[in-house]
């Protein structure tokens, strides 16, 4: 059972009184759903509906912890502080915080929507977005040794087609996999670029989304995805360890024969979780 530290990844703080309801108006997902062992996963979306940053948020008493990725933790609190306006919210960075992860294990099914998930007492919680990625927690940063390391985890993360904040950077959070992956909830009321993605909701079919690849060989991220005639399909997001994630145009990844980045053939994979959408075979 591989225990990592996801040493790209920071945590902030939102405190005081006002905490929940101001991330409530803000964020993707409902803020009744977060409670303790029960974490949960959402984004600050643009007003046009794009993701400007995704989190995972932890329940710690009265305060609210929030998994970011480093590279954009500073903009988050930044952003959350001119929000903030005269909310009573404290907002901090938790240096002496760390995330962990741990997969391997048998996990159960992800809870349908509105059911709570199961929690063994003691036991850190579930990833909110998949539960095949095994257990994510917060922690002081001197706490525990991890016996891996976070490339380990990330090949194990794209294995399973699950996208990160490389990769969801802005893409509509539909586009994005967000509603599969419980990071969107459209019963909450409002929240910021909700229109757009209430719209894109009730499209009658999506024009891109985030799928797995498989590949013999690195890619950068940015290199383009083609068909056998060049036909620009999309772009690489990230890869690791023989398994990449692309953002692609569902109308021409639909009538591609074959698939490459740069010469290398490449293969089309199903994600560990079920996406609306009609691939090829």
């Amino acid at each position: 059972m591989p225990t990592a530290r996801l040493t790209d990844r920071a945590v902030l703080a939102a405190g005081g009184p006002g905490a929940v309801p101001f991330l409530q108006g803000l964020i993707t997902n409902a803020m009744e759903r977060l409670a303790p062992g029960h974490p949960l996963y959402a984004a600050l979306l643009t007003p046009q509906g794009k993701v400007q940053f995704d989190f995972i948020l932890h329940a710690e008493g009265d305060t609210i912890l929030l998994d970011v990725a480093t590279a954009k933790s500073a903009d988050l609190l930044q952003r959350l502080k001119l929000y903030r306006l005269r909310a009573p919210v404290t907002l901090d960075e938790r240096p002496d915080l760390a995330v962990f992860a741990t997969w391997d294990t048998p996990t159960p099914p992800h809870p349908e929507e509105g059911a709570e998930a199961p929690v063994t007492k003691d036991a850190p919680p579930l990833d909110p977005r998949l539960a095949a990625l095994g257990q994510r927690w917060i922690a002081p940063d001197d706490s525990l040794s991890a016996d891996t390391d976070l490339n380990v985890y990330t090949r194990h993360r794209l294995a399973l087609g699950v996208p990160d904040t490389a990769d969801v950077e802005g893409e509509f959070a539909l586009d994005a996999n967000f509603e599969e992956l419980h990071g969107v909830d459209f019963k909450k009321g409002c929240f910021v670029g909700q229109e757009v993605t209430a719209r894109m909701k009730h499209k009658a079919q999506p024009r891109r989304r985030i799928v797995p690849l498989g590949l013999d060989a690195p890619v950068e991220r940015g290199a383009k995805l083609t068909d056998r005639t060049g036909l620009d399909i999309g772009e690489i997001t990230s890869s690791a360890g023989g398994h990449a994630l692309a953002s692609v145009k569902l109308d021409r990844l639909r009538d591609a024969e074959t698939l490459n980045v740069g010469g290398q053939p490449v293969t089309l994979k199903h994600a560990a979780y079920t996406l609306p959408i009609a691939l090829p075979n």
